[in-house]
């Protein structure tokens, strides 16, 4: 291989690994905003509703959209973080190559449903100009966005990891962080 296409390949794993941690960086103050938006939010109308006896007409709606926003724009730091649920217990049993090429086809049928989320969640979206948030008087377009935006974010993150996981050796790398493995292994006192 020739010192060009070397560094191009090089480059296309360095070009993914930034892409994702600046997306990761990104993501994590919105969702720290949205996790702390909900909270007071639901904490003043538990203390207007029960202590002051006049409940916000808004806060329960307003919270349970904050919510959604929040832990589906997770759902992409979970997947560069390697932190989602997942099944591997059949995958490591398999010789690794193989092991990886499930993966990876794996990884393309999440890629597919995440690509209709986006192209269904956008015209979701649309139609939700006409719908009328009762308890917040605003129209859902916004709060449906939430659909579409996250599985293009998750797009992006797993897109990244796809291109990182063709040069990573190990399985373990691959199917979820070694933090989360050590975290299992001592909450659950095993040894595999």
């Amino acid at each position: 291989m020739t010192d060009g296409k070397k560094s191009a390949g090089q480059g296309i794993f360095s070009l993914a690994q930034r892409l994702g941690d600046g997306l990761e960086r990104f993501l994590e103050i919105p969702v720290l905003i949205l996790s702390v938006v909900m909270t007071v939010s639901v904490l003043a109308g538990v203390f207007f509703c029960y202590v002051l006896r006049s409940p916000l007409g808004w806060s329960e709606e307003f919270s349970r959209y904050v919510m959604i926003w929040m832990a589906l724009l997770s759902v992409g730091l979970c997947i560069w973080r390697q932190e989602h649920v997942g099944v591997t217990m059949f995958i490591k049993k398999l010789p690794r190559l193989l092991a990886k090429l499930v993966v990876f086809a794996s990884n393309c049928l999440i890629m597919y449903f995440l690509y209709v989320l986006v192209v269904y969640g956008f015209r979701m979206a649309e139609r939700g100009k006409y719908q009328i948030a009762t308890g917040l008087n605003t129209t859902m377009e916004w709060w449906l966005m939430a659909v579409p935006v996250s599985a293009l974010v998750c797009m992006v993150m797993l897109g990244c990891k796809m291109v990182l996981d063709v040069r990573r050796k190990n399985l373990d790398d691959i199917l979820m962080s070694e933090e989360l493995v050590d975290a299992v292994k001592r909450e659950e006192g095993l040894d595999f």
